[in-house]
């Protein structure tokens, strides 16, 4: 062992979708080298972990452009994040997210909007076990705004749609909080773990590839299943997965269910009112299981006296699978009892992400969701949304996504019967 030092859409029309689409583009050969040698994070997290952001954020990237003299500039930053990782174990990264929103229509006199999201991660391997498991100490310092004086996107969303919000994650009530800071601690070459400590509860409890703010989509329906029980980013809590057989894989969680996304409150989690969740997953081999899975989950999340929240729970199951080096389509279908505050008692949603060319994207996703009647009502309609977007990667670390949602019976739209959301998002990663 080391030590290191210290520094109701039908399923027919949802596959009918995703297979047409996967039929638009050329195979483009995928590169895995990275500007300050990160390595491919073999954790059981998802992509909002810190860990796997890090590496994502780090690849070199094929870009429209080359601005050799900002590349120049930037060379000495990228050779520095290296000798700090190959002399310490420690890997650092800054990214930042600005979204802006115009609307067809919104119950407020407001039609558009504007946030950002800054973030600086890090992670210090401290321990290599010697099967090349890793003991780690990861934080994310984060703060979410609106920009200018606007409101935010996850508020013009809230004022549109009920279960499928447009603007998901980009809202003004998320001060600058150190949001993640946990100790994970790796297991038979890290094809296990644990992780204890003050966690984003969204880069664990059914995670898969899209549940992130980097990837095409912005709408909640595409992220995060609105049929889940969820708590604040920054919850106290544990979360053990690990690999049983070579294909199987099982996990444990539980997090403060009273946590409030950026803020520094601990105390909460004293009140004994916890979001708990356990899965069960499979794929072709550990190597794929980022992309390659079906993965089940089930969760149940306490009353909350205080919150006046009565219990809940549900189960999701979710699936993916590359196609070539280009193609990643996926589903997923969730369903709950209506209880936690969830927004939503039914969700099906699918799509697919498609690399036409090896510095372009293209995002195309359906989805449908029953909103949850002790919310919204008995009278409300099904909420259905069409998302489509398309990404440039206009230098090695910065990206430019256009995108376009059509929204069919928004339920904060008593009066209309569809809207469509414009955007435009741009993402730095340093």
């Amino acid at each position: 062992m080391q030590i290191k030092e210290l520094p109701s859409v039908s399923y027919s029309l949802l596959a009918a979708t995703i297979f047409c689409i996967s039929f638009i583009s050329t195979l483009v050969q995928a590169t895995e080298n990275t500007q300050s040698g990160y390595e491919k994070s073999s954790a059981m997290a998802g992509p909002e972990s810190v860990k796997y952001k890090l590496h994502d954020n780090d690849k070199e990237r094929q870009s429209i452009y080359y601005f050799s003299t900002l590349q120049e500039t930037l060379k000495p930053y990228f050779d520095w994040k290296r000798e700090l990782n190959t002399n310490h174990g420690i890997s650092v990264g800054f990214s930042a997210y600005w979204l802006y929103q115009e609307a067809g229509e919104t119950s407020i006199n407001d039609t558009n909007a504007s946030g950002q999201i800054y973030r600086f991660q890090g992670s210090w391997n401290a321990i290599i076990l010697d099967d090349d498991s890793t003991g780690s100490l990861n934080w994310r310092l984060e703060n979410r705004s609106e920009i200018g004086g606007q409101i935010a996107p996850a508020t013009l969303g809230g004022r549109i749609a009920g279960t499928q919000n447009p603007g998901f994650g980009y809202n003004e009530n998320f001060d600058t909080d150190l949001s993640v800071l946990n100790w994970t601690q790796g297991f038979n070459g890290n094809k296990a773990g644990v992780t204890a400590g003050r966690l984003a509860f969204d880069a664990y409890l059914d995670a898969f590839a899209f549940q992130t703010f980097s990837r095409g989509f912005l709408n909640r329906a595409f992220i995060l299943s609105p049929t889940m029980g969820t708590t604040g980013i920054g919850a106290l809590g544990a979360v053990v997965k690990g690999f049983v057989s070579d294909k199987l894989w099982l996990g444990a969680h539980i997090y403060d269910g009273n946590a409030a996304s950026g803020d520094f409150d601990m105390d909460t989690f004293k009140e004994n009112e916890y979001l708990k969740a356990v899965e069960l997953g499979w794929t072709p081999s550990h190597a794929r299981h980022k992309t390659d899975r079906i993965q089940l989950t089930y969760w149940q999340k306490d009353e909350r006296e205080k919150a006046g929240s009565d219990k809940g729970d549900g189960w999701l199951i979710s699936a993916s699978f590359q196609m070539g080096d280009n193609m990643l389509p996926f589903v997923r279908y969730g369903n709950s009892d209506g209880g936690a505050g969830v927004v939503a008692t039914q969700s099906l949603s699918g799509g697919i992400d498609i690399q036409t060319r090896p510095d372009q994207n293209v995002s195309v996703g359906l989805a449908w969701s029953k909103p949850n009647e002790n919310t919204f009502g008995k009278n409300v309609e099904n909420e259905l949304v069409i998302e489509t977007s398309y990404k440039f990667q206009l230098s090695k670390n910065f990206s430019f996504t256009p995108d376009l949602q059509w929204l069919k019976n928004p339920a904060n739209l008593v009066d209309e019967d569809s809207t469509w959301v414009a955007s435009m998002r741009g993402i730095l990663t340093l």
